[in-house]
């Protein structure tokens, strides 16, 4: 009896011990379980916060006439770090951000980025009541090339801003393109691709007509090249047809142009330019009347000025080559469009390379060499 009571004991310890051991090893492993879920959420947890997209918010201002809202351009480049120079008189402004340069100026429809000109509508440059400069949102996505949210009930824009996005900013502008280190004959190489603008004519080369001439207004030079009937060879109207010259890209198309009302308007801004001693740069702008903007291959960019008229089928953006019609001749923003008779017409043509006008370089003998050597 003491030794079946002995062995029932010893088996009962057994059972425990066991049991303890069960009990144990169960414990630990809902430990293991459970050190395994909070390692594997706490990953998960670095994992969102890595992938979670960096927004920076700035407030919004209208203008009268702008549906789409402006932001400060102080607080754009204070918060996403740049710098800015506006130029309260030509009404321009630079912004550098990243070793990229944009440049806009008010109320004209074009965004430079290192001397490239965009097929952009929707970007403006405007200044509030103390002229401090403002840009429309579509700069964001168009000239930072970032995603970016509006909120209308608190007039809010979150922009998308973070290290990848500069990384993946398009490459604009060939900073080893220095015009000033070309000879002519090196000029008339680079510019060979272009052809005549308007078909018969050649290039004027009557002094007055060049560019980089001398002359008493618009800041004491002629900036761009003439296409006169008398001095090109050919009959020009307001029915010739002005070609685009090569492959490139229109990056302005002025389809909705309305030109001076009035010889007093007109005058208005000539007397403010000759009030400040040059034609500020807004006003140059007005004064070229309608205009197309071509940007082709290796930063050339040629404005075609003081049109009549643009084929409605032109469209911002379009690729064009030598054979696509961009616009006739007219005396768009001139004296002779005031006075609504066809005097004065002609083609004005500005040439520039990665925002510089190519004639800078040269004297007036080898700017006419070169005008002559290409067309």
């Amino acid at each position: 009896m003491k030794k079946l009571i002995g062995m029932l004991a010893v088996t009962m310890v057994m059972t425990a011990c066991q049991a303890q051991n069960n009990h144990q090893e169960e414990t630990e492993s809902n430990d293991d379980a459970i050190n395994e879920n909070t390692v594997e959420h706490q990953e998960n947890n670095e994992e969102e916060e890595s992938t979670e997209e960096q927004y920076e918010e700035f407030s919004t201002y209208t203008f009268e006439d702008y549906e789409d809202p402006f932001v400060s351009v102080d607080e754009l480049t204070e918060v996403l770090g740049g710098q800015y120079e506006y130029d309260d008189v030509n009404k321009a402004l630079t912004i550098t951000m990243n070793d990229r340069e944009f440049y806009l100026v008010y109320e004209v429809p074009v965004l430079e980025v290192n001397g490239v000109y965009l097929d952009s509508d929707e970007v403006f440059v405007m200044e509030d009541d103390e002229g401090n400069p403002y840009v429309s949102k579509a700069f964001i996505e168009e000239g930072l090339e970032t995603e970016y949210e509006y909120e209308e009930s608190s007039s809010t824009l979150l922009v998308h801003w973070e290290e990848n996005v500069v990384e993946a900013w398009g490459d604009y502008g060939q900073e080893e393109v220095d015009i000033h280190s070309f000879s002519p004959e090196e000029m008339v190489d680079f510019l060979s691709f272009l052809q005549t603008p308007i078909e018969g004519a050649s290039v004027s080369t009557v002094e007055s007509h060049l560019p980089g001439a001398p002359r008493d207004y618009r800041n004491g030079e002629h900036e761009g090249i003439d296409w006169y009937d008398f001095a090109s060879g050919t009959e020009i109207t307001t029915d010739t047809p002005i070609y685009a010259m090569a492959e490139g890209v229109v990056v302005r198309v002025d389809d909705d142009f309305e030109d001076y009302p009035s010889h007093e308007v007109r005058d208005e801004d000539l007397e403010l330019a000759a009030e400040v001693g040059f034609t500020p740069e807004y006003i140059f702008d007005r004064l070229r009347g309608q205009q197309v903007w071509v940007q082709y291959e290796n930063g050339v960019m040629i404005r075609f000025a003081h049109l009549d008229s643009i084929p409605e089928e032109l469209e911002l953006g379009q690729e064009v080559d030598e054979e696509t019609v961009i616009g006739f001749v007219g005396n768009s923003g001139t004296s002779h469009a005031m006075n609504q008779d066809d005097g004065g017409l002609h083609l004005h043509k500005d040439l520039l390379i990665y925002g510089e006008l190519f004639w800078e370089p040269f004297t007036l003998e080898e700017t006419s060499y070169i005008l002559r050597e290409l067309w």
